[in-house]
């Protein structure tokens, strides 16, 4: 029994287990615990150097050849190295002229002491609990178990939905980041998407707690949706670049209610020209990393839609968590969560959203507000979020 038919049923059991109240799983048979065994031994590679957080986390500095990226069977032959820079970078309408920063705080993000040297990639160490709640929150996230309906239980949205029918080369926003109350195996998120038909490609800040080890931190995240693979983070085909900034690491401080909010900027985009898709923090500054384009299937060649907004998870008819701020929206930004300077990019050039963004929201619970461009600071501002309780089949 390979380890695609394993997870399935202990997804099962697991999800069985948190709707009466019980955090813990079933035994594993000897079958399934040496298939969990085989793949530890797959991600965790031989460290060069080891990172410990203030935090508790772990992060080995793994040779940028050997992290889990390269375990993928369509990456087996490749020419990436760590110095690849993107080829064709997207350029602004007027890139002489700096886009002004809004009057919020930006978190700095980095791994302490510099990070990893040199040829070296920051993965955290994975554990046996940590890979089964992640395989199993992957599968929960996957398109296929996919707004609220029986095909997607327990997941609700708000977001702000591209509609015209053009190519997209990327999507980006200022993000402000918080801190909600969840209980694993609930989350809650605010992201930035591209997708072309299944496939897609997520990046944001989440509370999960049940993908990491009960940790109710808010973390940076990315979720890869790409042909039969899904997976969060560094498991699927996604290459980290950057030796300092790995994508599921801790984000302070974060954002208090009717104060000035924190924020991180991130951005995905296709290099035209190699059709790589980069993750890029600190508008467009820092790649952190990229997926090749020859793990997709669609998005291999463009993608059709981009999205900004948050999500939320829980168990069916288990209320949810809050999402964005925790609050109604006040249509003001030291109170409701925001994507701000939100962008696209288009023929290879970043520009704003078109007006007529679709609005989505599946639960009374939730708004999001596409306030276009109020000019200034701000850009293209959408707002979102929520309260708790939101339930469904």
């Amino acid at each position: 029994m390979g380890l695609k038919v394993v997870l399935p049923c202990l997804l099962v059991c697991y999800l069985f287990l948190y709707y009466n109240g019980v955090e813990g799983y079933r035994k594993l048979s000897k079958e399934e615990d040496l298939e969990i065994e085989k793949e530890l031994k797959r991600l965790n590679k031989p460290a060069v150097k080891t990172i410990k957080t203030k935090y508790g986390d772990i992060y080995d500095c793994v040779d940028f050849y050997k992290q889990p990226a390269f375990d993928h069977p369509l990456l087996k032959n490749h020419n990436f190295h760590p110095q690849m820079m993107p080829t064709s970078p997207p350029r602004r309408v007027s890139p002489e002229k700096e886009v002004p920063k809004p009057d919020y705080k930006q978190v700095k993000l980095g791994l302490e002491g510099g990070g990893c040297p040199m040829g070296t990639v920051p993965i955290r160490r994975t554990t046996k609990d940590d890979l089964i709640t992640a395989k199993l929150y992957s599968e929960m996230h996957a398109s296929k178990i996919n707004p609220l309906t029986d095909e997607e239980p327990g997941k609700h949205f708000a977001v702000s939905r591209t509609t015209e029918n053009i190519d997209y080369d990327g999507v980006g926003a200022m993000l402000s980041v918080w801190n909600l109350p969840a209980k694993a195996p609930q989350y809650t998120s605010g992201r930035v998407k591209i997708k072309n038909g299944a496939e897609s490609l997520e990046a944001g800040w989440t509370v999960n707690p049940g993908l990491y080890g009960g940790d109710t931190r808010t973390r940076m995240y990315i979720y890869t949706n790409a042909g039969q693979a899904h997976c969060f983070n560094t498991q699927c085909g996604y290459i980290q670049a950057s030796t300092d900034i790995p994508v599921d690491m801790v984000v302070e401080p974060v954002s208090t209610y009717g104060q000035r909010p924190y924020y991180i900027t991130l951005s995905i985009y296709q290099d035209t020209i190699n059709l790589n898709w980069y993750l890029k923090y600190d508008d467009n500054r820092t790649v952190i990393g990229w997926w090749p384009s020859r793990i997709f299937t669609n998005l291999g060649s463009t993608a059709t839609g981009a999205e900004w907004g948050g999500e939320v998870f829980s168990p069916p008819n288990v209320p949810s968590p809050a999402m964005g701020s925790g609050h109604r929206l006040k249509l003001d930004t030291n109170y409701d969560a925001f994507c701000a300077q939100a962008n696209i990019v288009v023929n290879n050039t970043i520009i704003k959203p078109p007006a007529n963004l679709r609005q989505f929201a599946d639960s009374f619970n939730f708004d999001i507000t596409n306030r276009r461009d109020v000019g200034g600071d701000p850009g293209y501002l959408i707002l979102y979020g929520g309260v708790s309780g939101a339930t469904g089949n």
